[in-house]
């Protein structure tokens, strides 16, 4: 499988382009530290999957904007810290400028060249995912979201909605490969709607490795060499996320 077997990338974007672990982080410590000091950064993240995954089960309807002050209540009142006016809608304007891992908009940037749309397809809404790809350089075709599909990923239903528009403008569901980390939302699912996808959970790629590979993965691309040596290695930079498969999506 090459990069020129494909026309189109489509990519998950939360936890894949954009780092949300650090972004919850610096919602939940500031107010769960200063009475719970013992709490690490994995029991917080551990905290906040569990009870996305309650909120989801409970209000199965509800979009990432309306979730998140939910969450934030479960997280709160797991800890026994009180939720403080203001906070749900605080939680909200911080996720929408959750960061981009390092490596995404250059790797993003680089691919557009070579490609004939890339499209995000995001459980996030409408509002939260244009302002993440704003932040991202602002690289898509096509951002499509949970409240555009009805349906979130891993929902067959998700998957058939996006495939069926880009086909609609040409593109055939064999020239679509998808990126993305999460075996759960996207990779398991993709293969199951007869899509390519790719993705990879390495602990070895380093994100501080990022801007040297994806040089050079431009470099051969722009080169005469033949194409079976152009790697998957820009599509790794971004999809390559030690992160929970429980948070993403």
């Amino acid at each position: 499988m090459r990069l020129t077997d494909f026309d189109v990338l489509t990519f998950d974007m939360i936890g894949t382009l954009i780092d949300f672990e650090t972004g919850v982080l610096n919602f939940l410590r500031p107010r769960l530290l200063r009475e719970k000091h013992e709490l690490s950064d994995d029991e917080l993240l551990e905290t906040y999957a569990t009870v996305q995954g309650e909120v989801r089960a409970k209000e199965p309807k509800l979009l990432f904007s309306t979730r998140l002050p939910k969450i934030w209540e479960g997280v709160a009142a797991r800890y026994g810290v009180a939720v403080e006016p203001g906070d749900g809608a605080a939680f909200v304007r911080s996720a929408r400028e959750w960061p981009a891992f390092a490596d995404s908009a250059e790797a993003l940037a680089e691919l557009k060249r070579f490609f004939r749309f890339l499209v995000v397809v995001t459980n996030g809404d409408r509002v939260s995912a244009r302002v993440m790809a704003k932040n991202l350089g602002s690289p898509f075709s096509e951002i499509i979201t949970e409240e555009d599909m009805g349906y979130a990923k891993p929902d067959p239903r998700s998957f058939e909605y996006f495939v069926n528009h880009l086909e609609r403008l040409g593109v055939k569901r064999e020239r679509i490969l998808h990126v993305a980390q999460s075996q759960y939302h996207d990779i398991g699912a993709a293969r199951e709607a007869g899509l390519r996808s790719h993705g990879s959970t390495a602990a070895t790629v380093k994100r501080a490795m990022a801007a040297r590979k994806c040089r050079r993965v431009t470099q051969r691309l722009i080169s005469s060499q033949p194409a079976s040596t152009i790697s998957y290695a820009s599509i790794t930079l971004i999809s390559g996320r030690e992160h929970q498969d429980a948070m993403t999506g």
